[in-house]
């Protein structure tokens, strides 16, 4: 899911897509600005909840990230410790021609081993968790 297309407007279908499905996988950058700007589909869940409508199980797939640096770790903490589930496979930034950063509108490289290929084989298990 991109924070983007889940402005509040009249008409949108946000509350339709998330109750039509089974799991929603919300990607952010490890920022604040990205945990400010999953506020809004966070808060459609909730209200989703909230009236007893169908709601999809949520992990939170941390992209963009830099294996060096704290901020992801930091980001993981703070959305477990408010009840979040956080995805193992983390995506790094890369802005080579075939890096993540390029990766718009093409199809995902699963080369054996990489995160791509780690993030398939989680979400498998993930699917199968949820429909059980």
């Amino acid at each position: 899911m991109d924070t983007g297309a889940w402005v509040r407007k009249a008409g949108g279908t946000h509350f339709a897509v998330l109750s039509a499905v089974d799991l929603a996988v919300l990607t952010m950058a490890p920022t604040r600005m990205e945990l400010d700007r999953a506020g809004s589909i966070l808060a459609a869940l909730e209200h989703l909840e909230s009236v007893g409508a169908h709601c999809p199980k949520l992990r939170i797939l941390l992209t963009m990230t830099n294996p060096s640096a704290a901020a992801a770790d930091e980001q993981e903490a703070a959305l477990t410790d408010a009840g979040y589930q956080v995805l193992r496979t983390r995506v790094p930034r890369s802005d080579s021609r075939d890096g993540y950063g390029q990766a718009f509108g093409r199809p995902p490289r699963l080369v054996s081993g990489s995160p791509m290929d780690q993030l398939a084989a989680e979400l498998l298990d993930v699917s199968a968790e949820v429909v059980r």
